[in-house]
């Protein structure tokens, strides 16, 4: 998959017809957070607060004939922090049937931590105009770390449970502008391409029903800080066209 991610960067690159010579790369730094949920586990709502932080790097470049480099192409190395979480809003305790050596949180109806390294490559588009940059893109997740809580008790997943798979692809779609001078706010919108679970219910609102089969896919939003490093002050605050 990181190959994958390579050769598409590298097309990107080559497609868009640039000179490297006349090229400057940004660096950025990184940090923000998502609100999250997980499309197809019966729990609804971006209630899931994670951390976004990490470097980037970004490569303006202009099509030939054109001086203006409104276009770039970026890749980033982010911790990344997805999930899904459902409060007790019910008079239910769940630990008054739980053993005593069992740690039990009768609050949590259900809570998913997933944290992933990720590495999304994004293509953007800077508006001549308002200074806006707006980019799409696919990003590759790796899972290091996962914990689940049912009805107040942590589950038996983990990453070799295989209840959850370990790699995900996702697109994305975002929007950036300038704050003051290089740093930027950025909101970027995330989904999966592919399911990371496929799982059986039992329980339609705590009532048993015939057995169904959903896929779950992360959904997500994010609200990021981005300082550019390489960009002059006057660069990054100039209206382009008048």
């Amino acid at each position: 998959m990181m190959r994958k991610v390579v050769f598409f960067t590298l097309c990107l690159l080559l497609c868009a017809g640039f000179s490297v010579n006349a090229q400057r790369f940004k660096g950025e730094l990184i940090a923000g957070f998502n609100l999250s949920q997980v499309d197809g586990d019966e729990v609804y709502g971006y209630t899931k607060f994670g951390a976004n932080m990490g470097l980037g790097v970004m490569l303006p470049f202009s099509f030939k004939g054109k001086e203006d480099k409104n276009w770039a192409i970026s890749m980033e190395m982010l911790w990344h922090q997805k999930g899904s979480k459902l409060k007790n809003h019910t008079n239910t305790n769940f630990c008054d049937t739980c053993p005593k050596e069992i740690p039990c949180d009768s609050t949590i109806k259900y809570r998913l931590d997933m944290d992933y390294v990720s590495l999304p490559v994004m293509l953007h588009y800077t508006d001549p105009y308002t200074g806006w940059t707006f980019g799409v893109g696919l990003s590759y997740n790796r899972l290091f770390r996962i914990r689940e809580i049912e009805n107040g008790v942590q589950s038996e997943t983990s990453l070799l449970s295989e209840t959850y798979k370990l790699q995900d692809v996702s697109m994305l779609a975002d929007v950036y502008f300038p704050i003051y001078h290089q740093l930027k706010f950025n909101f970027r919108y995330e989904y999966s391409l592919y399911p990371i679970r496929i799982r059986t219910f039992n329980k339609k609102n705590g009532i048993p029903v015939d057995p169904y089969d959903r896929k779950q896919y992360h959904n997500m939003l994010t609200f990021r800080l981005i300082y550019m490093f390489n960009e002059p002050a006057e660069e990054a605050m100039e209206k382009r066209k008048p």
